[in-house]
């Protein structure tokens, strides 16, 4: 007997749950995973003699992340999640297990490399199953979760790497989590569902895939005196192919949804540069501990997690609402990397310079989680009036501009942090001047998250914004 329309609905709100459900839990292993990688880091880097590559690891998981991402929704679009989440998760694992078997720091790198093709290949899939995959009123609900269930991640991330590393080492701490990973990949797999089009016929970005993991490559490169011209060729490149992949007018657009996602990748420069290398300024600054570090790297994470899940589940998405949270919370991270920096000046004893660690970047966390649910769920909102992105390409240009603002403030600064570029000595001197010009980013970041308060008028805003020809949305071309 075929099913009833009650049924369906039935069944229907019942993939929906488990979809979320799943989704949550990819993204509480995923600060599982990014906790890990920061404790670990500085010991493996110690034990295989190589501090001074710490911008090299962060390029090889950043070149193959950025080559394989605009590539993730073409791959969608012509296999089955199913397969898709087998076939990484099985690359995940063997990249994990060569960092975790690794004898020289090249093998670390190689490792670490193989993790991001994986990572890179999937990073659009959560955002996808939000945005095509969730009825509307789950989908600030499932982003409220995913910001709370960094609650559990932020206590329960930096205690299994550091009690791990401490009890079995480093490199079992890297694997021993992989059967979570790979139940968890099983249960989007089942749960998502596959795409409704017909299959693409946009030729797949080589080009744009090629450049950004060129700009990658350079962010990082041992280059001595000439590193800083590495850094800023890298920075050109990252974000001139973001430009092109993403919709026309995004980086200049003075309003609307366009405008959001120029906010996203300043508010991810600025947090995610402060706060991925403080395990490199704990330990290599002040000489701090693994566990101490391991309490500085998880006050972010948890305080973020807290203000968003409150945020996620009050959301402020109209205009002035959005204004006055978004603002005041750009003020709150500024001041959280001023603190960061002032504690870099000023710590005399590692007491000292554990508290300003922690306070600095606990201010960043409470500020990240009052604005970022938000920040999503604006440029998620389906607009009144047709703005040209459609909700994949909407899905697509989220990951992009959030990963790009990651990863070149944070391959700048491991790159800066490991090695000065050959004109400061001194990792504690390296870290006051990241702090610097991280504070001085802040401006760009305030102003931005102001424009995106600011309602769109439609397909128009790049045109008015831009300033010039009215050109469809590149999307993912």
């Amino acid at each position: 007997m075929a099913d009833g329309p009650g049924d369906g609905a039935v069944q229907g709100s019942r993939r929906a749950l488990l979809l979320a459900l799943s989704l949550i839990s990819v993204e509480f292993l995923a600060g599982m995973q990014s906790y890990l990688s920061q404790t670990v880091l500085p010991l493996a880097a110690t034990e295989l003699h190589g501090q001074s590559l710490y911008g090299p690891v962060n390029a090889a998981a950043q070149a193959p992340m950025f080559f394989m991402l605009p590539l993730g929704a073409w791959l969608l679009s012509r296999y089955r999640v199913g397969h898709l989440m087998l076939v990484f998760t099985v690359v995940t694992v063997a990249g994990a297990t060569l960092c975790a078997a690794a004898s020289s720091m090249p093998v670390f790198l190689l490792g670490t490399a193989v993790r991001a093709i994986a990572s890179g290949a999937l990073a659009t899939v959560s955002m996808g199953a939000i945005s095509r995959g969730l009825p509307e009123r789950y989908r600030q609900l499932v982003l409220a979760g995913m910001s709370g269930i960094w609650v559990l991640s932020s206590v329960l991330g930096p205690g299994y790497a550091a009690g791990a590393a401490a009890l079995v080492g480093w490199r079992w701490a890297m694997v021993l989590y992989l059967p979570l990973l790979l139940l968890s990949r099983t249960m989007i797999a089942r749960h998502m569902p596959e795409r409704a089009e017909q299959k693409a016929e946009e030729p797949v970005p080589w080009r744009w895939s090629c450049l950004l993991a060129l700009g990658a490559v350079l962010l990082a490169a041992p280059a001595g005196r000439w590193s800083a011209a590495a850094v800023v060729a890298g920075a050109i490149l990252m974000l001139g192919s973001a430009v092109r992949l993403l919709p026309t007018g995004t980086l200049r657009a003075r309003a609307g949804r366009r405008a959001g996602l120029a906010a996203l990748l300043v508010v991810a420069a600025v947090y995610f540069g402060a706060t991925m290398v403080l395990s490199v300024v704990a330990h290599d600054g002040f000489g701090l501990a693994t566990g101490q570090f391991g309490f500085i790297i998880a006050a972010p994470g948890l305080l973020w997690a807290l203000a968003g899940l409150w945020t996620g589940s009050h959301p402020a998405l109209d205009s002035i609402p959005f204004r006055r949270r978004a603002v005041p919370a750009g003020v709150a991270m500024t001041l959280g990397i001023l603190v960061l920096g002032g504690t870099t000046l000023l710590a005399e004893s590692a007491t000292s310079a554990f508290v300003g660690l922690v306070v600095g970047a606990g201010l960043a966390g409470v500020a990240m989680g009052s604005m970022y649910p938000d920040l999503l769920g604006r440029c998620l909102r389906t607009p009144a009036v047709d703005d040209g992105i459609s909700q994949d390409q909407m899905a697509a240009a989220l990951v992009l501009t959030e990963s790009v603002g990651m990863a070149v403030a944070t391959t700048a600064a491991y790159s800066w942090l490991g090695t000065g570029w050959g004109v400061v000595d001194g990792p504690l001197q390296r870290s006051q001047i990241l702090y610097l010009a991280l504070a001085a980013l802040c401006l760009v970041m305030v102003q931005r998250l102001w424009a995106a308060a600011r309602a769109g008028t439609g397909a128009r805003d790049a045109v008015l914004t831009a300033g010039g020809a009215q050109r469809p949305a590149r999307g993912r071309r």
